[in-house]
């Protein structure tokens, strides 16, 4: 199983919701997961058989019928931002912000902590961090340089101190380490991005593990 981390925007006053109706939550995972396996539905069955397009089919159907019933039950949050996700990178990001593997207190933990709020999703609750959080994870965001932290990967040390999803398997090292640099550029871009938007807009985050 891998461990994908989400991050949706959410307004202050979407904050107060969750924090009065932490059952809220399930309906947003719900809907920011959905709109992602629309877009890989509709490619899937480009390449499907007769007998899988059946599957996928009752497949979605059963979603959008969970997806409508999500849909109802937040609907009084208003309008939501799309959710990003970081994929299994979350992990080696965290850690080149860092220096450690765990939950720290600085901005550059903002991805391991947080208010938790809402049921167990799995890995755990999600979690909040106000608007104040996202604006100093923006401030950090933007003082880092892709360069810096390619610069940081130690794919060897990285293995040692257990950083999740280390690439392995027959390949050399210097292959999975420009593995991790295109990952690295690709996803902390993604992130810093997302981050500034939301800063931007006042907005808060609110983040889970899938």
């Amino acid at each position: 199983m891998s461990i994908i981390c989400w991050i949706m925007g959410v307004t202050p006053a979407q904050i107060a919701a969750l924090r009065a109706t932490p059952g809220l939550v399930q309906g947003l995972v719900a809907l920011a997961q959905g709109e992602q396996y629309d877009s890989r539905f509709d490619e899937a069955m480009k390449r499907a058989s007769p007998e899988q397009r059946k599957r996928f089919e009752q497949l979605d159907a059963d979603l959008k019928k969970s997806q409508a019933a999500a849909r109802q039950q937040v609907a009084g949050l208003g309008a939501l931002e799309p959710a990003i996700s970081l994929e299994k990178s979350w992990y080696t990001l965290h850690y080149l912000f860092t220096g450690h593997i765990g939950p720290g207190d600085a901005p550059g933990d903002l991805l391991m902590t947080g208010e938790d709020v809402g049921p167990d999703l799995g890995y755990g609750p999600a979690r909040i961090q106000t608007e104040a959080a996202t604006q100093d994870f923006r401030r950090f965001l933007d003082g880092q340089e892709v360069e810096r932290l390619q610069a940081r990967l130690d794919l060897n040390e990285m293995r040692q101190m257990g950083v999740y999803a280390m690439p392995m398997g027959s390949g050399s090292d210097e292959q999975y380490t420009n593995e991790l640099r295109a990952e690295v550029a690709h996803f902390f871009a993604l992130l810093r991005d997302y981050v500034r938007k939301m800063a931007d807009q006042g907005d808060g985050l609110l983040i889970w593990w899938i």
